[in-house]
Formats: C-alpha cells, structure tokens, sequence
C-alpha cells in the first residue's frame, strides 16, 4: 500500500482514527459497522457504542416520507447498483439523540463502494461534512439571509439537476443492461471492457470481464481470429459486420467449449479529436437461427433426392403474374428453360398434347378446384410424347382468393407402357383362348363326322386334344428348335387330319432368333385358326400354300427370309380393313426387328401374308 513505509509501523486503525474528516463504514444493508472519532464528534456522539452496529436510521432516525430520507436511500442505491461513488450536495439531516430537541444541520456526503479481495462491493465509506452554522445564519441581517437563501437554492438546484442526470443515466444503464442484443465497449490497445450487457455475459458465460482485457477475459478466443480483427479495426478505424460467424465460448465451469454463431458489428469509438480510443461491440446470437437453417437446409436436400428419386418435379405458379418455376426435373419433363423469372404458364400449356389440351387449359384458365385432385395428361415436345401425373395445391391470400398454385409432376411414360402391354397380352389371351375353343369345336366336329364308332371318336379326340395342347404349349414357351421348318411343323400340327390340303413349298431352312420365331409362330397360328374358321379349310374344297426363300446377307453375317401364306378355294373374303386384334397381332409380329414386315391381304380368292424377316444363319 505504502512503497516507502513498512506495513508493520502503521496501524490502519490509528490511521482511520487520526483523520481529520469525518467517515463512516455502512454495511451493504447499512448498519454502521464503524466510524472514526472525527465523525463521532461530527454527529454529537460520546461512544461508538450508541451507533455501532444499529442499522443508520435506527440509529439517525429520519421519516420515510420525507427529502432528507429519500435523497440519503437514493445515493446509497446508485452505489450499490453502480458499484461507482457517489456525491450528495446538500442535505438537510437531524442527528440529535432520540428524546433531545431536534437540530436539524445541513450536510455535504460522499459515498464510496469498498471492495474485498473478489473484487465484490462489500462496504460503503461515507464522508459526511457540516456544511452548516446556525448560529452565523441566525446573527446575519436580511440581505445575508438572502444571500444565503439563494446560495442554498442553487445547491439545491445542483443537487436536483444531479439527480435528474443520474436518472437519465440509470434509465440508459437499464436500456443497456436490458438490450436484447449482446453489447460490449472495449478500451484501448488491449481492448479492455468498460462495459458489458447481460446479454454479453450471457453469451460468453463471464460476469467477471470489467477491467479486464479481452484476451485475459476470453482467452479461447485468441486462435480465432477475432482480436486480430479488432486490432485491425482500431488501425484503420472502419468498422467490420460479420454475419452467423462461428465462434467457440468456454464458459466458467464448463469442460468444452460450446459452438455459438453471431452476427455481430465491430465499430470504432473516436474521442474529440478523431482518434480510435476504443470499439464498440454490438450483436446477436443467432445460433438457433443457423440450427434452424441448417436442419431446414438437410430437409430441402433430402425433400429433393426424395424427388429426384421417385422422379417427382415441384413448381410454384404465381397467379398475379402468371408465372411458373420449377424444379430441375420438372423443366426436364416440359423442356423449359432454367431462368430466374420462370416461365409464363402459357409456354407451359403449349406443351400439353392436343388430345389433352383443351381439359388442361379449362382447368388452368379458371383455377378450377379440380386442380387439386391428380390428373394424367400427356405431353408433346417435338415427335416425343410423354405421359404425366400431375396434382396441386391452391394458396390463398388473406381475403380469401387463389394466390399461387403449389405442385408436383411425375413422368407416367414408363407405368403407361406397361399398362399397355398388359391391356395387350390380357386381349392376346382372350383372343388364344377363343381360338383355341374354335380349334376345339372344328376339331370336334370333324372327328364327330368320320368317326364310325363312338371308340374311335374318343381316341380320336383325345389325340387330337393332346396335340393341340403341345402346340399351344411350345407356343408359350417359345420355340425350343429355332429352325424355320420347325415351327411351321408344330404350328400345323393341329391340322395334321387336313395334310392333304396343305401345301409347303420349302426352300432350304434358316436358324431364328428366339423372338423372331415366337413372333412366326403365333402369326402362323392365327392364320391356321382364321382359316379353319373362316377361311379355305373351312370348307372342303379350300387349300393353304406356304412357302419361303431364303436370301444370303454375308455383309450381315446371316440371312433374309420371305415367307408366303397363300389360300384358295375358299369362301369369300370379307376386307374388315386390317382394324380386326388377328390383322394387329399378325402386323407387329415382327416388329421389333428393324428389317421385319409382314403384310395381310384380303384378296379376292383368299387371304394372302408375307413375312420378312432376318435369320441368323442358313442351314
């Protein structure tokens, strides 16, 4: 405390005792817990035993209601909530002992806060002086008193301007304290705090900061990057924002340091002559806002492989400006550009088929509630059709009316095509099988007809049957011998009782391609079956000619087939113009070979095809 006095010659008590000013020690509750012998001669005490350890208004006893009490609490408060001194002018205050007439003095006081080692106010030191001399106010004429009048009012008049300016002090500390934002004042080149909000504290998990530079404060804040920021801040003197920066806080008591994120602003403070005398700290925490973000982020990305992966496309169509954006896939789907603006929905309803249009169109035109359950339309882009599924969501605004229509897409191409295979082999089947109950009954019949005996008609039948059911099978199943000669073999195995009236005019044999043969398989089978029903083997006189040449392709390492059924003798033929499911099923045979055709005719003395196909190789 002294440098040139050693501790053990002073006694601090003697020290306190020998002053000639007046000074009293209050506790935080202000009971006097001590007082020199100038303030005991002061307040017209004999012993400190009359006021020591009574709280100060038991002691000095004052009414509530009255200046001297609230200008006494009031000072006392600002020490206690400030922890800074504080003065009083003027005060008028009675110190008389309890039951002596009451001889009120005028006083001037100062109160300061006393600390302990943590650094906690722990007392309040009061230096009271007498201000006042009754007996001179009382022998001084008029114009003394009036003086004297005047001076007391401009003390007075002081001391309510003090008052008046604390209070406008305390009003901006609490405004300071109670911010919702973090507020700091760092002073100097080590950026010492002068003041820190309850936000700030909060933030960093410190109350101890005041006084403190920010390093020594926050020392795990050292490696990122922020006191160099600071310095370079007070340098230049231009200010620094940043925005959901990163920064990790150790608090007290805790064992690892928490992510926090804020934004926050680093603005110089100048003095009166321009110069950066320190930075002022103000922002937010935003850490629940960029969690917020950040979990809102990872749903978007996982909403968009959602739909990337089920093939589904979003858009957002703006009723007031007739807009539309969309996701990739769905400006994939309708070959729209990729602009910020989006595209008008006219440009989108130009790309629906013609077939769909005008239904498309109603409901877009009126926003009709319709739009809100699925739809299937199809598209048509260039010579490319493309089946869509489509359902959307009508927003609307505060009064009630359609704002934006909010939607998916998805592509139904594929499902389509399967669904048309389906209708397809669902009607192939219906159809076999009503070929086959025609087969049956020509078959019967005419085993009914030669048979002499009911025996021979049996076995007849059941020969017959058997055979019809083996061709039916390698029919499903596919050709198990992929030559030409075969299959037209167990095609007309069925029709082995009419062998006379059948004719093939073979010309060689070729190998084919297990799809090119079911696909010659089943066009022969419809053909035997129309003309067992309808055609020339469905009166005696009628006969079928079948017939093929071969033609080597050795530029294409196999062969070109020309096959020729031909039938005569039989009844008229009826032109139905191809639209019949037989006339179909025998056109797209052989469609999936890009060189295969196969051509019906409907001449006048009997059906006439011609198939073309590729073999694989000649045998």
């Amino acid at each position: 405390m002294f440098s040139n006095v050693a501790a053990e010659d002073l006694d601090l008590r003697d020290l306190f005792n020998a002053s000639a000013n007046a000074y009293v020690i209050f506790t935080r509750e202000l009971v006097i817990a001590g007082c020199n012998d100038a303030y005991l001669k002061t307040v017209g005490r004999q012993d400190r035993d009359e006021i020591i350890g009574r709280p100060l208004f038991e002691a000095f006893p004052a009414d509530p209601a009255s200046d001297e009490y609230r200008i006494l609490t009031t000072s006392f408060d600002r020490v206690l909530s400030t922890n800074q001194p504080d003065h009083i002018a003027l005060i008028p205050y009675n110190t008389s002992r309890p039951g002596e007439p009451p001889v009120v003095r005028f006083w001037s006081a100062t109160h300061t806060p006393l600390r302990n080692k943590q650094g906690e106010l722990a007392y309040i030191l009061q230096h009271t002086q007498d201000v006042t001399e009754l007996q001179t106010l009382r022998q001084r004429d008029a114009r003394a008193n009036m003086a004297e009048s005047g001076l007391l009012a401009r003390a007075q008049a002081v001391q309510a301007a003090s008052e008046k300016l604390f209070g406008e002090i305390a009003l901006f500390r609490d405004l300071f304290e109670q911010a919702p934002g973090f507020i700091a004042a760092l002073m100097g080149p080590t950026h010492t705090f002068q003041l820190a909000n309850e936000a700030y504290r909060r933030l960093v998990g410190r109350d101890n900061l005041i006084g403190r530079g920010i390093a020594e404060a926050l020392p795990e804040i050292v490696e990122q990057g922020f006191i160099d920021v600071l310095d370079r801040v007070r340098l230049t003197g231009k200010p620094y924002s940043g925005q959901a920066v990163p920064v990790l806080l150790q608090g007290e008591g805790k064992t690892q340091p928490e992510l926090r994120h804020v934004d926050f602003v680093y603005q110089p403070i100048r003095d009166g002559g321009g110069e950066v005398t320190g930075i002022f700290v103000q922002g937010y925490d935003v850490t629940e806002r960029w969690r917020a973000q950040r979990d809102l982020q990872r749903q978007t990305d996982l909403l968009q492989l959602a739909q990337q992966g089920g093939g589904f496309g979003t858009y957002d169509w703006d009723l007031r400006s007739n807009r539309v954006r969309g996701t990739q896939l769905f400006r994939e789907l309708f070959q729209l550009p990729d602009t910020p603006e989006g595209v008008s929905m006219d440009d989108v309803l130009s790309r629906i088929h013609p077939d769909d249009a005008v239904r498309m169109t109603g409901l877009a035109n009126g926003v009709s509630p319709d739009i809100e359950i699925p739809h299937e339309f199809k598209l048509l882009v260039g010579d490319r059709v493309t089946w869509i599924g489509a359902r959307g969501t009508i927003v609307r605004d505060a009064y009630g009316q359609p704002e934006r229509v909010l939607g998916a897409v998805h592509d139904l191409t594929q499902r389509k095509q399967i669904e048309e295979r389906l209708d397809m082999v669902a009607r192939e089947s219906a159809h076999r099988v009503k070929n086959i109950l025609t087969i049956m009954q020509i078959i019967s019949e005419n085993t009914l007809r030669r048979a002499t005996s009911l025996e021979m008609a049996r076995k007849s039948l059941v020969e017959r049957i058997s055979a019809l059911n083996q061709a039916q099978m390698r029919i499903l199943a596919g050709p198990q011998d992929s030559r030409l000669q075969t299959i037209v073999r167990d095609t007309f195995t069925i029709t082995y009782q009419l062998d006379d009236r059948i004719v093939i005019e073979a010309d060689g044999d070729a190998e084919l391609a297990p799809r090119t043969g079911l696909g010659v398989a089943l066009a022969l089978h419809e053909l035997i079956t129309n003309a067992l029903k309808y055609g020339a083997l469905s009166v005696p006189e009628g006969r079928v000619f079948i017939g093929w040449d071969i033609t080597p392709c050795p530029d294409q390492g196999g062969a070109r087939v020309t096959l020729d059924w031909r039938e005569t003798g039989g009844p008229p033929v009826k032109d139905a113009g191809g639209k019949g499911f037989g006339s179909m099923l025998i056109r797209n045979s052989l469609a999936h070979d890009p060189a295969g055709r196969a051509d019906w005719i409907a001449a006048p003395d009997g059906v006439r095809c011609q198939f073309v196909f590729t073999a694989k190789a000649i045998v």
